[in-house]
């Protein structure tokens, strides 16, 4: 009785886990699917010149460990774009998930969400959808994240080296016309 009783404990604790799609896995998956443009990197390569920040800048910047962007651009299809828009509103409405800014209109979206507490922000999470442009999602991971830190870093944007994300040039360039 004692192993039936520990087996079917050990099987909901599975099919609890899998019943919920995560950012992490839809990432995975997604970074291999040649439709769509991927990137994971540090901060210390977005940023291009370390040197030249404030101490402050520098701690805060420090405190992100990693960088995911994803990418689906406009021509993959509407109904492509509309399906893994789909998916992500699933996945960013687990109560995990804490709403920053919302932005809705017409054929537009955006949400810059986090996860964790206010004093501790384990990762924040942006995402963009524009029918005319495509779909994007970008992911900062990290430690002991603070409200002050990502204001910190959004000021930064001058700095940003988006060079050193390989395959968004396209994107960017869209962007701009």
């Amino acid at each position: 009785m004692k192993s039936f009783i520990i087996g079917v404990v050990a099987l909901s604790t599975l099919w609890a886990c899998n019943s919920n799609p995560s950012l992490q896995k839809y990432l995975v998956e997604k970074e291999s699917n040649p439709e769509f443009i991927s990137a994971s990197l540090s901060m210390d390569l977005l940023i291009q010149n370390l040197d030249s920040l404030s101490p402050e800048e520098k701690k805060s910047v420090k405190k992100i460990e990693k960088i995911n962007v994803l990418a689906l651009l406009k021509d993959k299809g509407e109904s492509a774009l509309e399906a893994e828009r789909t998916a992500l509103r699933s996945i960013l409405k687990q109560p995990e998930y804490k709403s920053l800014i919302n932005f809705n209109g017409a054929d537009r979206e955006a949400k810059f969400l986090y996860s964790g507490n206010e004093e501790d922000i384990q990762e924040i999470v942006f995402f963009g959808y524009d029918l005319k442009m495509g779909m994007l999602l970008l992911r900062m991971r990290g430690s002991n994240i603070e409200p002050n830190d990502i204001f910190k870093i959004t000021q930064m944007g001058d700095q940003l080296n988006l060079g050193a994300i390989s395959g968004f040039e396209g994107l960017m360039e869209d962007s701009m016309q």
